[in-house]
């Protein structure tokens, strides 16, 4: 099972703009976030593969407080039709998750580490909130349900 992050569904006037003295430190998915199931009561039907791309929000903590539905972007256009039953599905896989925060580094004097490492007199660490959109293809193989990254 997979997940894949679709950062083009994103608006480029929606995302965070960095301060020439900060860095971004991406939340951290949890290893033990659960992945959506394939709804059983879907089988039967033999669909062919049915995307799902939700923007999940992730608080200045890590709690997930937001998983809707996202149509826009190139990887994301063809999920209109999806059954609302995935949608279902992922939404509850992903209100569950958990991440160690996001957080941008600012660091004093306009300067800024080569590894971009959160470290250093006078660095600060301020937790930031943030949303992501996550693509999950549902699919059957051999009459078993899954949820896999899609390439």
């Amino acid at each position: 099972v997979g997940v894949r992050e679709v950062d083009a569904a994103v608006a480029p006037s929606a995302r965070l703009s960095l301060g020439s003295n900060e860095s971004f430190q991406r939340p951290l998915f949890a290893a033990d976030n659960a992945p959506p199931d394939y709804p059983d009561a879907l089988l039967a039907q033999r669909l062919p593969p049915q995307p799902v791309c939700l923007r999940v929000g992730i608080s200045e903590t890590g709690q997930v407080v937001l998983a809707e539905p996202v149509h826009a972007g190139a990887d994301c256009a063809g999920t209109t039709t999806t059954a609302a039953e995935f949608i279902a599905a992922a939404r509850t896989a992903a209100l569950q998750w958990r991440f160690d925060p996001a957080f941008r580094c600012v660091y004093p004097d306009d300067t800024r580490p080569e590894r971009g490492l959160c470290v250093g007199q006078g660095v600060q660490e301020i937790p930031q909130a943030v949303s992501l959109v996550y693509r999950f293809v549902f699919e059957q193989a051999d009459g078993q349900g899954r949820v896999r990254m899609d390439d």
